[in-house]
């Protein structure tokens, strides 16, 4: 049996194998076996003793020509030390971790049942994975006192092809078979359902074609279910030895008759037939030799005559007389030189048939003739006593119907006993054989495995992420998918980060320490933090530039201070402006210049008033300005004709300051650009107001603030072109104005420029 199994490792050792990490759960403790067709690995050599989260993989090469085979040695004590969880699948989904076709075998191994030393498999799917995970005690051992080694256990794999299985993987595999029938019971079914190999026992007596289409006669190449190597069948193998007659073997040469003077050895053997059937053997019982053939002393004496041995022909019983069927022979009577006989031998049976033997020597003088007869006789007895009959096995009955229609279920078969006779052995080996089935294979729904631990924050400090992952077993045959989802994720605070300082904005500048001849200006600004460790702010905290590096004016330089129009004006130095609010009756501001006249000497400019709107003016600017607004949005707004009608009354009382000017020129350009919007329609009202607005405009007591307003605002043409600009809007839809228009446009112009003196 051992040279056997080196034959098979020989055989399979050249199969091309790798090992590498599989991609399948990315964890380096994964075992991944290709291209190997017979292996054999430890559990201490996978399932490291400090992790619960290695896998073992093997990969079938093509599921449609070849099935994978698996022998697992359990150990009373496995799953105080691991928790394996054992499936095949077809593939797996990286970007939804999922096992398709997955099938669990956990059912069919039992590794953590010590009641059966063994467990066999048999995969039919691309990938066979054997998945260690967390003990379900929380990974405490129960027992103190086990050796390591008696917790571990041990697996062999076999990859057999569909067809033309070679002699070798068959020798294993009915082995395999053979030992996984024996060990089956109902609660514990054969794991291996089917296999292509022609075996002689166990399996293959009674399979029909069910399985394999063996021959129930045997094979003569075949011992205990391993084929024989350079083997000749015997053309007479199909008799049964039982029933065909022979001789026994030669008993050993019995003791020398003489110690001199050429003595007598003889052997003998037995007949093995069946005498009922009228067939006996061939040849010699018995045969002889000469033996201590020195002589003998003077007084001896000597025989010189031969010793003869009858040779006994048997041929047909019915040819032979009855005492010779029996085992008597004649006796031999009126010979002088015969010894007499000795005593009958033991039976050779004590029960049934036997035989009983007895002999005698021919002692004759050299001149006497040789005697005459035979040497031995033999007969028949005890034949009254019976034999213990030994219990018989009948013939296995067809395994049954799978108890399952669909997934996994299991077939049995019996047999029964030829129950034994006088005191004979009972039958030996198992009653009942069960084996696993599958049939058709069950929608099973996709299921999550357990989430895998935590990993590691993203982050060291502050706020990171971590993730779990689990995986989706399935779904197989139609199934539902797994609902949820394969990745989680949760927030993770390690610890507080170390923050640097950061400074702040700057601060403004501080006012000049001086005026003129150069002084300073500060700013500064505040550093934040730092927090948890972290860094001081690196850099000044304080800055500083000069400023006012201008020569200070001369006493004569300066705009003394003075009360004018009710407003007093500080001392200003030459080349620049004093500002002051505007009445109460206005908004904005006043601007008054200090400068120098061709002497040197600083005098004050009249102020201006072109940033001084009066409080009239500046609501209808707003208004207008809002309207236009809408206007430009599309949108529509009651009320401007109102402005229009405001405006030429205002207008009308004159204005206060030039900024009233401006502000007034921009209500008139808002309001053309709001008559332009088609769903603005001006009424012949608002077409009045205009005209009696610019006419108040050109009104000779605006004169001084229209000579004002040009020094910083519109002149006369630009003035003109908004006029021009509201006549284009509505001369298309009052074309009486449009001509009475055109007739005094030049006469307008010329009024204008004469107004405002234009160059």
């Amino acid at each position: 049996m051992r040279n056997t199994e080196s034959a098979v490792t020989v055989i399979f050792a050249a199969a091309l194998w790798t090992v590498s990490g599989f991609h399948l759960g990315q964890n380096p403790c994964t075992t991944l076996v290709q291209g190997k067709l017979f292996g054999y690995f430890s559990s201490s050599m996978v399932f490291a003793s400090n992790s619960s989260v290695c896998s073992w993989i093997i990969q079938n090469p093509d599921p449609r020509r070849y099935t994978l085979y698996m022998k697992v040695a359990k150990s009373s004590n496995i799953c105080e030390r691991h928790q394996i969880r054992t499936y095949q699948f077809d593939s797996f989904l990286t970007s939804t971790r999922t096992y398709l076709g997955v099938e669990s075998f956990d059912e069919v191994l039992r590794l953590c049942d010590p009641s059966a030393r063994y467990a066999f498999l048999q995969s039919s799917k691309q990938y066979l994975q054997m998945k260690q995970v967390a003990p379900g005690t929380g990974g405490r051992s129960r027992g103190r006192g086990v050796r390591p080694k008696d917790k571990e256990f041990s697996a062999e794999y076999l990859v057999v092809g569909n067809r033309n299985p070679s002699k070798g993987a068959c020798q294993m595999l009915c082995k395999w078979l053979e030992t996984c029938l024996a060990i089956s019971t109902s609660a514990r079914p054969c794991g291996i359902m089917q296999t292509p190999c022609h075996c002689s026992r166990g399996e293959s007596m009674g399979q029909s074609t069910e399985m394999l289409g063996l021959n129930k006669k045997g094979d003569s190449c075949l011992k205990d279910g391993v084929y024989l190597e350079h083997c000749i069948k015997n053309p007479k193998e199909n008799t049964d030895p039982d029933s065909r007659g022979g001789w026994n073997a030669w008993s050993s040469w019995g003791d020398c008759t003489k110690s001199c003077g050429a003595g007598l050895q003889t052997r003998s053997r037995t007949c093995h037939s069946q005498l009922e059937e009228g067939f006996v053997c061939e040849g010699i019982s018995e045969e002889g030799r000469l033996c201590n053939k020195q002589p003998c002393n003077t007084y001896g004496r000597y025989n010189s005559r031969s010793q003869s041995l009858r040779s006994i022909d048997y041929r047909k019983h019915q040819d032979v007389d009855g005492f010779h069927r029996y085992g008597y022979s004649l006796s031999q009577t009126g010979d002088p030189a015969a010894e007499e006989w000795s005593p009958w031998t033991v039976c050779s049976s004590t029960c049934g048939q036997g035989t009983q033997t007895r002999m005698r020597s021919c002692v004759s003088s050299p001149y006497g003739t040789s005697c005459s007869g035979p040497l031995r006789e033999m007969r028949l007895c005890n034949n009254s006593a019976v034999c213990p009959v030994h219990g018989v096995w009948e013939e296995w009955s067809p395994w049954s119907l799978c108890s399952s229609t669909c997934g996994r279920g299991h077939r049995d078969r019996t047999r029964s006993c030829i129950q034994p006779q006088f005191g004979g052995n009972p039958c030996e080996g198992p009653e009942k054989q069960t084996k696993f089935c599958n049939i058709a294979l069950c929608p099973v729904d996709g299921n999550w495995n357990d989430w895998s631990s935590w990993s590691q924050c993203s982050a060291t400090c502050s706020n990171g992420t971590q993730q779990r992952t689990r995986e989706c077993n399935g779904p197989s045959f139609g199934g539902a998918e797994c609902q949820g989802y394969w990745s989680e994720n949760r927030p993770c605070f390690p610890r507080q980060c170390p923050v640097d300082g950061k400074w702040q904005k700057w601060s403004n500048w501080e006012p000049c320490t001086k005026s003129c001849d150069g002084g300073t200006q500060l700013r500064v600004r505040v550093c934040s933090g730092p927090f948890f460790g972290g860094l001081q702010c690196d850099g000044p905290q304080e800055e500083y530039r000069l400023c006012n590096d201008k020569k200070c004016p001369e006493p004569h330089e300066y705009c003394q201070e003075e009360n004018y129009n009710s407003v007093v004006w500080t001392k200003t130095p030459a080349g620049e402006s004093a500002i002051v609010s505007c009445p109460p009756s206005a908004a904005g501001i006043i601007l008054r210049n200090c400068v120098l006249d061709d002497e040197g000497i600083a005098f004050w400019e009249p102020p201006r008033f072109t940033k001084c709107v009066s409080n009239d003016y500046q609501m209808l600017q707003s208004e207008a300005r809002e309207h236009l607004s809408k206007a430009q949005r599309g949108l529509t707004g009651e009320g401007v004709s109102a402005i229009m009608r405001k405006l030429a009354d205002t207008s009308e009382g004159g204005t206060s300051y030039s900024g009233d000017i401006l502000a007034l020129i921009d209500i008139l350009k808002n309001m053309t650009e709001i008559f332009r919007r088609t769903y603005y329609t001006p009424v012949s009202g608002d077409i009045q107001n205009f005209v009696q607005i610019v006419s108040n405009l050109l009104s000779e007591e605006n004169r001084p603030r229209w000579k004002e307003a040009q020094l910083t605002g519109p002149n006369a043409k630009e003035v003109m072109q908004t006029v021009e600009n509201f006549i284009d809007v509505i001369g298309f839809r009052l074309s009486d104005f449009r001509d009475s228009y055109l007739v005094t446009e030049n006469l307008g112009v010329l009024r204008f420029c004469l107004f405002l003196k234009c160059p």
